[in-house]
C-alpha cells in the first residue's frame, strides 16, 4: 500500500507528458477494445504487430477491436505509473526485465488463467522468473537477450580446459592474459560491457554467482555481508591486474568489435557488439558463464522483455488470450525474426539452433546457467548508487568497509522511501 501511494505521486508528473500515440487497428461499433502498449521496439516490429499479428488474432476474435499505444523508455516509468495508480490505462503493458519489482503488486495474478496452460512448459524458466512477482505470474515473457562471457580460445593462455569457473582461477586467467607496457594496456584479459572494468549489472550478477541475494528476508539490503565483500574484492583485484595504477591508459583504438580486435581475450558483451554469427572468427570464440564465488555456482544473466496485465483490467480473460496468442510458437519465431531478439520459448529454437552453431551454443548455455535479471527494486536509484560507491572503492578513494556501509545505508533508505520495507 505504501508503495502504491508513492507511485501515485508520479501521477502529476505523468500528466505533464504528451499523450501516448494510439493507433486503432480496426473500427467496429460496440466491439470490445483491447489496448496494448509497446515500447522500445523498431518500427518494423511495430508494423508486424499492426499488420500481421493483430489481424491474425481477429480471425478468432472478430468482435475485438485492437489498439496499439506507443511510447519511449524516456517517459516510460512516469507514464506506466500514471496508468497503474489511477486504474485507467492499456489492458496489456510492455515491461523491461527489472520491472516486476516496481509494479508487481499492481499487476493481475494470472495463475488462475495460466495454471493449466500446457504450453508454459516450453518457456525458458529464467524468462518466466522475470514475469513473476510474489510467486505468481503477472504476464508472459516475449523476447530475451542472454548475456554470457565470450573468450578467444586462440589467444587465451590457460583456456585448454575451458573458461575459469571460480573467482580465484579467473584472476589467474586474467593475470596470464593481460599485458601492460609503459603505462598503457596492450592486451586485456577481460573487458566488461562498458569497457570501463566495472558495470553495475555485472556486479549484481556476481553477487548471485557468489551465492548471495540482494535482499534479506525483511526486505533490507545485503550489501554489508561477506558475499558482497568477496565480490568487491574480486572486482578490485581484477581491475588491478589490468590496471596496476589508475594512471594506466586504455587499449589503443580499434575498428570493429572488442572480441575481434585481438586486444581483448574475454569479456561480457551483448550480441550486437559481437561479430556476425556467420563470421569465421567464431571458430575461435568460446561461450561461458560468469565465474562463481566459494558459496555459489556459475551463471549468466538473461534479460527478458515481457507483456503484463494490470490489475485494473476489466476483462483479464481476453488479455490472457492475447498473451497466449502473441507468445505462441509460431508468433515467437516470427517476432524474433523481425525484432532481432531471442524467443523465450525453447520450442521456437529449432531452426535457430539448426542454422547457427553459435546460437545453438548460446541457447544451450542459457538453459543450463541462465538466471533472469529480475527483482531489482528501485532500479532507477540503485544503479547510480552502485556506480558511485563501487567506483570510489575500485579507484582507491574509499575503503571496503565504508563502501559496504554506504551501499547498505543508502539503499535501505531508498527501499524504505519507495515502500519496499514495512
Amino acid at each position: 500500500m505504501k508503495r502504491f501511494l508513492i507511485l501515485l505521486v508520479l501521477l502529476a508528473m505523468a500528466l505533464s507528458f504528451a499523450p501516448t500515440t494510439t493507433e486503432p487497428v480496426a473500427e467496429a461499433q460496440d466491439d470490445e477494445v483491447l489496448e496494448i502498449y509497446i515500447t522500445g521496439l523498431t518500427e518494423d516490429t511495430m508494423n508486424w504487430f499492426r499488420d500481421v499479428a493483430f489481424p491474425a488474432f481477429q480471425e478468432e476474435h472478430a468482435d475485438v477491436q485492437l489498439e496499439i499505444l506507443t511510447g519511449g523508455w524516456g517517459d516510460f516509468d512516469v507514464t506506466v505509473a500514471g496508468w497503474i495508480t489511477t486504474g485507467d490505462g492499456p489492458d496489456i503493458v510492455y515491461l523491461g526485465s527489472e520491472y516486476a519489482a516496481t509494479f508487481g503488486d499492481l499487476l493481475a495474478d494470472l495463475d488462475p488463467y495460466l495454471s493449466d496452460w500446457e504450453e508454459l512448459e516450453f518457456f525458458l524458466p529464467a524468462a518466466l522468473e522475470t514475469a513473476t512477482w510474489d510467486g505468481h505470474l503477472r504476464g508472459l515473457p516475449l523476447l530475451m537477450s542472454p548475456r554470457p562471457i565470450f573468450y578467444r580460445t586462440d589467444l587465451a593462455v590457460g583456456a585448454e580446459e575451458g573458461y575459469p569457473t571460480d573467482f580465484e582461477t579467473a584472476l589467474d586467467f586474467y593475470d596470464a592474459n593481460s599485458i601492460v607496457e609503459e603505462g598503457a594496456m596492450v592486451q586485456m584479459g577481460f573487458q566488461d560491457i562498458g569497457g570501463g572494468l566495472f558495470d553495475a549489472q555485472e556486479f549484481i550478477g556476481y553477487i548471485w554467482s557468489a551465492g548471495g541475494e540482494l535482499y534479506n528476508e525483511d526486505g533490507t539490503s545485503t550489501f554489508d555481508n561477506e558475499i558482497t565483500a568477496d565480490v568487491l574484492n574480486y572486482m578490485y583485484e581484477r581491475r588491478r591486474i589490468m590496471m596496476p595504477e589508475e594512471t594506466v591508459t586504455g587499449l589503443p583504438a580499434f575498428d570493429g568489435t572488442p572480441i575481434a580486435s585481438d586486444l581483448v581475450v574475454s569479456g561480457i558483451f551483448p550480441m550486437w557488439n559481437m561479430p556476425p554469427v556467420d563470421d569465421a572468427i567464431w571458430e575461435n570464440i568460446g561461450i561461458a558463464p560468469y565465474p562463481a564465488g566459494a558459496e555459489g555456482e556459475p551463471l549468466i544473466q538473461v534479460y527478458t522483455d515481457w507483456l503484463s496485465v494490470p490489475a485494473y483490467v476489466e476483462d483479464p480473460t481476453l488479455a490472457v488470450e492475447f498473451l497466449k496468442f502473441i507468445t505462441s510458437q509460431e508468433n515467437a519465431i516470427a517476432l524474433s525474426e523481425v525484432a532481432g531478439f531471442t524467443p523465450t520459448r525453447t520450442d521456437a529454437w529449432e531452426d535457430i539452433r539448426a542454422n547457427s552453431p553459435v546460437w545453438d551454443q548460446l541457447l544451450e548455455i542459457a538453459v543450463e546457467y541462465g538466471r533472469g535479471f529480475n527483482d531489482i527494486r528501485a532500479t532507477g536509484q540503485l544503479r547510480p548508487l552502485i556506480v558511485d560507491q563501487v567506483t570510489l572503492f575500485l579507484t582507491d578513494q574509499q575503503s571496503l568497509e565504508d563502501t559496504q556501509a554506504n551501499l547498505k545505508a543508502e539503499y535501505d533508505i531508498i527501499l524504505e522511501e519507495n515502500g519496499y520495507l514495512d
